[in-house]
């Protein structure tokens, strides 16, 4: 029966508007997070919830979080999805078995994180033909990692399925890990106002008036508070009163251990095994009371504790009823107490290795290497099942039970690189502190070295770093360490391509990773060569990656390629090695690593001038950033949104994503970003015709003295600031960084710096020259660079115009405004009509393609429908459930003009012209 709730009609009223969503016509799906302090009512709010959701005939599927089992991966997911797990049955093999993994049904490879979400979205979209679900997720800040994974994946793609996810954590325990990121909408649940806190104090029994006010005074409208504190007050002397100078969470837990001290010693035993257990089972937490207490201890030991109202007993499991009182248990037997439990509770679950090694490592007291052994074993086993918030805790812990200080720093630095992988920046910093003191190997006091750079690059850059580096690597390389060597220079390269060394510094780099002898086309060698030295080194890695094809079966290793293509300036080719990594990583679940690649892939559209790939790359791109890496990631595809939006004449689009854009940027303290920023400024003022303030944008990206500056960065921008400079009068300036350029391309050869020198020499050129410079470039081969070359055919009509050829500037113009329009770049399209109305010839309309009709991941969905895949392919090459992929579709024909999926090829490769 659900418990009368007060004050909480606005909170009801909002979850009442989510159950309402998922029996609509036609249904839609939605979750919630609700904060608050303990026992601020999250916990009777979600149960009010279940209970107007089987009255409304849903499906209540749940799962609570325990503190002792946040170690154990899949154990809420375990609770949630096990009374519905026959629909397994009915979903696609491949997520089929995912989920029997997690589900410990069997022991395949594990198969990542975000197909076992996949999976379990699609079998709750199974089970909610036959209703609509509720998934309610309680005390969330105690499940174990994976579970909150999966819950934070459902949360955000709950979009067309008829079901709901509602869950509760609490404040003080910090972000509930992925579900804390703020992909989700959340509920604070705060006190409640004085007249509800009386009614719910009422509620419980009558008062001497002076504990009621006092009652009221203490509890500041906590409702668990206001239901426990009564007790308390009545059953403790004057003297011994409860302590109002703590915090509200320890007078609570006051309360409770004021009630253990009633109660016999064999039940304060059976409690604190029930306490420091990982499990709810009955039968093994009396097995370890017994051997920690010396004598039998039964289920009836435990009666005394549940006529206080401490525990509900069960044929087969016990459960504290509130958190709050578990930890009160433990605190209160002390950590002698605590250890002979946990080693009783060691002795009992020794058939259960991956439960009994927490119990061993909690139950000793100092070093010991053989259960420092055992933890490892441990992190290693969760590290292969994906599980690496286990890994971080098994490996921080053997650290404080091993004797040898290098070994101690070696298993610390491990769990740092896990914690970093996770997101956890301050853990991670804290064990790099750590392992800072000690006496550790020379390979991982390099290791330690570049993790510091990488985590914290804001406060270390410059040539002294990068030098030290590199003599730590030569040292590693020299003392037999190859790979290793190779794994930390990259790293190092990428410092190098983000920040502005001396050249001489980031050249060094190169030359360590060229002695160490690795084959040439090995991944990370091109990686660093293409990073640390493109200028020097541009034309061996553009040779060597011609001989690299792409889809070789690694997506990692394609990834690296496309990374090096990209830094070299052959976006074509690193185009083509993002598409097959992104292929690659898809197909094994890996979300976070697609999100980077999409991110590099999305830059390399907009080089190629595919401004409909670099919008939905980029939106892709962004949401899983956002979800897997954090906010800050996801500023790289707001950028390239902004410069999409500033093509196509969206100004204030470009201009609040890059204001949005910048602050994160400067709030991280990460200044290399900012020449994107500046990039995505001036292309958004070109498109308003604001040339001067264009130029004035780009420009500070080629200036040294300007804080902004970017060496590497100015290839990108060089064709934008081209323009800029011609339409506000700065051609000199312009024409001596061409210069400046030319030298530079000359010996690295990028064709991306060649695409952009085509368009810029013959536009900033003096007149004398300008011709025949305008020659060489159009009889250059700009099939790659369309939108390079639709900028040099409109430079060139337009200074045949200005020359009065009027006649022959009509056929570059024109050609000129067709690109444009096909590209979908709506600003020089508009440029061209312009300049073509002013030659005498009437331009005609622009025309619409799929981007001004479809958002970006309409556009990627309808596509991939006009490959031929169905629905439910599509929804697995894109994490998403094969309704909200019909969903969208169904939004998608109209908007197109078209009726059947046979029509989507034609609709989205043609053109039709805009109405009057």
């Amino acid at each position: 029966m659900t418990r009368a709730l007060f004050g909480r009609e606005a909170e009801m009223a909002v979850l009442d508007s989510l159950l309402d969503r998922a029996s609509a016509k036609p249904p839609t799906g939605g979750a919630l997070l609700v904060r608050g302090e303990p026992g601020i009512g999250k916990s009777a709010l979600l149960e009010a919830a279940a209970g107007r959701a089987r009255d409304r005939g849903m499906h209540v599927l749940t799962c609570v979080g325990v503190a002792g089992e946040s170690h154990l991966p899949f154990a809420g997911l375990h609770q949630l999805l096990w009374p519905v797990r026959r629909y397994a049955e009915r979903l696609p093999s491949r997520e089929r078995d995912a989920l029997r993994n997690a589900l410990g049904l069997t022991d395949a490879p594990y198969p990542g994180i975000f197909l076992i979400g996949l999976a379990t979205l699609d079998l709750l979209g199974e089970c909610a033909r036959q209703a609509p679900v509720l998934v309610v997720a309680d005390d969330v800040q105690y499940l174990d990692y994976p579970t909150c994974e999966v819950l934070a994946f459902l949360g955000t793609r709950l979009e067309a399925d008829p079901v709901v996810q509602v869950a509760a954590c609490r404040d003080e325990e910090g972000d509930p890990g992925p579900m804390g990121t703020g992909c989700l909408p959340e509920l604070k649940l705060g006190p409640l106002n004085d007249t509800s806190a009386a009614a719910l104090l009422d509620a419980h029994g009558q008062l001497d008036p002076l504990v009621r006010r006092r009652v009221l005074e203490e509890a500041v409208g906590n409702p668990l508070a206001l239901v426990e504190l009564p007790q308390a007050l009545q059953s403790i002397s004057g003297e011994a009163d409860l302590p109002t100078w703590l915090p509200l969470t320890a007078r609570l837990e006051s309360a409770y251990a004021a009630r253990l001290t009633a109660l016999p010693e064999a039940s304060r035993t059976a409690l604190l095994a029930l306490a420091l257990d990982d499990g709810e089972q009955l039968a093994e937490a009396l097995e370890a009371a017994s051997r920690a207490a010396g004598a039998p201890i039964s289920a009836a030991d435990l009666e005394p504790a549940v006529a206080a109202g401490l525990v509900e007993l069960g044929p087969e499991r016990a459960r504290f009823r509130h958190p709050l009182i578990r930890s009160a248990v433990s605190q209160a037997a002390g950590a002698g107490r605590r250890q002979q439990m946990h080693g009783a509770l060691a002795d009992v679950l020794a058939a259960a290795p991956e439960r009994r090694v927490w119990h061993r490592a909690a139950a000793t007291v100092g070093p010991d290497d053989e259960v420092a052994a055992e933890l490892e074993q441990a992190a290693a086993r969760a590290h292969r099942d994906g599980t690496a918030s286990v890994a971080v805790a098994a490996l921080s812990r053997a650290a404080e039970l091993a004797r040898p200080p290098a070994r101690k720093g070696s298993l610390l630095l491990r769990a740092a690189e896990q914690a970093h992988e996770l997101g956890r920046s301050q853990t991670t910093m804290r064990l790099l502190d750590e392992a800072a003191s000690l006496d550790l190997h020379p390979g991982d006091r390099i290791q330690l070295l570049w993790f510091r750079e990488i985590i914290a690059p804001s406060s270390r850059s410059g040539k002294p770093p990068l030098d030290a580096f590199a003599e730590l690597a030569d040292r590693m390389w020299r003392e037999g360490g190859t790979d290793v060597t190779l794994d930390a220079l990259v790293r190092l390269a990428m410092r190098a391509w983000w920040y502005n060394p001396d050249p001489a510094a980031y050249r060094r780099l190169a030359d360590v990773a060229e002695a160490t002898a690795a084959a040439e086309d090995d991944p990370r060698l091109l990686n660093i060569l293409a990073l640390s030295d493109p200028s020097g080194r541009g034309a061996v890695v553009l040779d060597r990656l011609r001989r690299c094809p792409p889809g070789a079966g690694d997506p990692v290793r394609d990834y690296v390629l496309g990374l090096a293509a990209q830094a070299v300036g052959d976006s074509e080719r690193a185009f083509m090695f993002h598409e097959a990594a992104g292929a690659g990583l898809r197909a094994h679940g890996q979300l976070g690593a697609l999100g980077e690649n999409l991110l590099a892939q999305a830059w390399t559209a907009v080089h190629l001038g595919r401004l409909e790939v670099a919008a939905a790359t980029a939106d892709e791109g962004g949401r899983l950033l956002t979800e897997t890496r954090g906010p800050f990631w996801a500023t790289g595809t707001q950028l390239v949104t902004a410069i999409v939006a500033g093509r196509r004449g969206q100004a204030p689009i470009a201009a609040d994503l890059a204001g949005q854009a910048e602050r994160v940027i400067a709030s991280a303290g990460v200044r290399h970003m900012l020449a994107q920023v500046q990039l995505a400024r001036g292309v958004a003022a070109l498109g308003q015709g604001r040339y001067d303030e264009a130029y004035e944008q780009l420009a500070r990206i080629f200036d040294p003295l300007d804080f902004v500056y970017h060496a590497r960065f100015r290839t990108w921008a060089l064709a934008d600031y081209a323009v800029a400079a011609c339409l506000s009068g700065h051609q000199d300036a312009a024409r001596a960084v061409c210069d400046e350029l030319s030298r530079e391309a000359a010996t690295g050869g990028s064709p991306l710096l060649r695409a952009g020198l085509a368009v810029a020499a013959p536009m900033v050129a003096e007149d004398d020259e300008a011709e025949a410079l305008f020659g060489k470039a159009l009889s250059a081969d700009l099939t790659v660079w369309p939108l390079h070359r639709a900028r040099l055919l409109l430079a060139y009509g337009s200074w045949l115009r200005r020359r009065q050829y009027v006649v022959e500037s009509r056929t570059p113009l024109r050609t000129a405004r067709d690109l444009f329009d096909s590209l979908g770049e709506l600003v020089g399209g508009e440029r061209a009509r312009q300049e073509l109305d002013a030659a005498g010839e009437n331009s005609g309309q622009r025309v619409q393609g799929a981007l001004d009709r479809l958002s970006p991941q309409e556009w990627q969905i309808a596509r991939l429908a006009a490959d031929g895949l169905t629905n439910r392919e599509i929804g697995q090459q894109l994490y998403l459930s094969h309704r909200t992929i019909g969903n969208h579709l169904y939004r998608v024909f109209p908007k197109l003009g078209i009726t059947s999926r046979a029509e989507l090829g034609a609709a989205l490769t043609g053109r039709a012209l805009v109405s009057d």
